[in-house]
């Protein structure tokens, strides 16, 4: 199904091309240009990703010059990465273009020269289903907080890119949780959040990125219980615009907030005695 939605995509997308086919159906009479799709094996990836599957679109035109090649691989690629495709059973993905699957090919026997291009599809179903996920009162507040400062344009998830998920997006995800002691009467907990910011274009990504680190900056808090007054502060902000939006997330930051310990049951005092003097 998602290789049939990718190979109509291509067909709707560049009018020139002859037909899309799978290595079995095209042979050395087919009419040129043209392209091949092949599919790769799946892969378990990370708990937040899914698993992914990788797809290689070969584009095959007339022996000439490689030129041809590069022309039409690049519609290929503007055809595909970053475009949310659909398939005929409704479900959402996107293609994510990871370079060549190799030097330039020559194909003696059928007469072209070819290219092979590498695509990941992602998050093709979650590793954790949704129902087997803790509910995090702070992770919730994290969102809800960011869904306020990006606006409804933006979709924000919890944990896991699902399957069919959409453009632009903001995930946030636990990645560490530690305890430290303040003394007998109170603690801290502060718990690590790695953000994914996933834009339509790499400008929105990075106007995403911008924005949700200024909003922190001047937040310093994020709300977790208004009614009693119950706040959680940001630290440790980083981030990193090299890092890939959907497998390791440009944004790492720490919310804290010092917790009272429960008072300790004590011995009621039965009787208080003194000799009526103090003694300086």
């Amino acid at each position: 199904m998602m290789r049939e939605a990718i190979r109509q995509h291509l067909i709707n997308q560049i009018p020139e091309i002859k037909g899309c086919f799978e290595p079995h159906a095209a042979t050395a009479k087919t009419q040129k240009p043209y392209l091949i799709i092949r599919q790769g094996m799946d892969t378990e990836e990370t708990p937040w990703t899914g698993f992914r599957r990788i797809i290689e679109v070969w584009p095959y035109v007339s022996r000439t010059t490689f030129i041809n090649v590069d022309t039409l691989a690049e519609k290929v690629i503007r055809a595909l990465d970053g475009q949310l495709l659909t398939t005929q059973a409704g479900e959402v993905f996107t293609c994510h273009y990871l370079g060549t699957a190799g030097d330039d090919f020559v194909d003696e026997d059928w007469d072209a020269i070819t290219r092979g291009l590498r695509f990941a599809v992602m998050a093709l179903q979650p590793v954790t289903v949704p129902e087997t996920v803790a509910d995090d009162p702070w992770l919730d507040k994290l969102a809800l907080w960011t869904a306020n400062v990006m606006g409804v344009d933006w979709t924000i998830y919890r944990n896991f890119w699902p399957l069919g998920y959409k453009r632009p997006a903001v995930m946030w995800r636990i990645t560490n949780i530690e305890v430290r002691e303040k003394g007998t009467a109170m603690f801290e907990v502060r718990k690590r959040f790695t953000g994914h910011i996933l834009g339509r274009t790499p400008n929105e990504q990075i106007a995403g990125v911008m924005t949700i680190l200024q909003e922190m900056g001047n937040a310093i808090k994020i709300p977790l219980d208004t009614m009693s007054r119950k706040y959680m502060t940001i630290s440790n902000m980083a981030s990193n615009m090299q890092q890939d939006a959907i497998t390791a997330g440009q944004i790492s930051l720490i919310l804290a907030r010092n917790t009272n310990r429960p008072a300790e049951d004590a011995p009621l005092i039965m009787g208080v005695h003194n000799s009526g003097f103090i003694n300086d």
